[in-house]
């Protein structure tokens, strides 16, 4: 990457732990994807009756617990993945191209496959998918900065 793409204004971008979390939140995405969400189920039958606590008369229950924890998870990973979609579908072809390929497509892939795959030496490889992913890290608020 030139000078110019690793400065953010007056600050630095910390190059390897940018990369680092843009794949982290891909490679989550992918899993999201891939894996169905189990739903946390009650360990003990539920008291129906309202348990006061304290002098709030906060009403608690473990039924009401579980299913604010379910629906918000599944809701969580939802927005996940739809947040990487829509950043991907940004991006120019070939740079879509090569995260969907390397990232969301398929598990366990190697950049040297989706090279090969692509038609693309490893440099030009490297520099299409190194201009991907910064792009990504702006647009996901992923952007790390060097510490002084």
């Amino acid at each position: 990457m030139g000078a110019q793409q690793l400065c953010f204004g007056i600050y630095e971008i910390d190059e390897e732990k940018t990369k680092e979390a843009v794949e982290r939140y891909l490679l989550l995405a992918r899993e999201y994807k891939v894996t169905e969400y189990i739903p946390h189920e009650l360990k003990v039958t539920p008291l129906y009756e309202p348990r006061y606590h304290g002098h709030t008369n906060a009403v608690e229950s473990q039924v009401e617990k579980v299913a604010i924890l379910n629906v918000d998870e599944q809701e969580r990973r939802r927005k996940h993945v739809e947040r990487v979609e829509k950043a991907v579908s940004r991006l120019g072809a070939r740079q879509q191209k090569l995260i969907r390929m390397r990232y969301l497509d398929d598990d366990n892939v190697l950049d040297v496959d989706v090279a090969t795959a692509l038609g693309y030496s490893t440099r030009h490889y490297r520099r299409i998918k190194s201009i991907a992913i910064y792009r990504l890290a702006a647009a996901l608020g992923l952007v790390v900065l060097k510490e002084d």
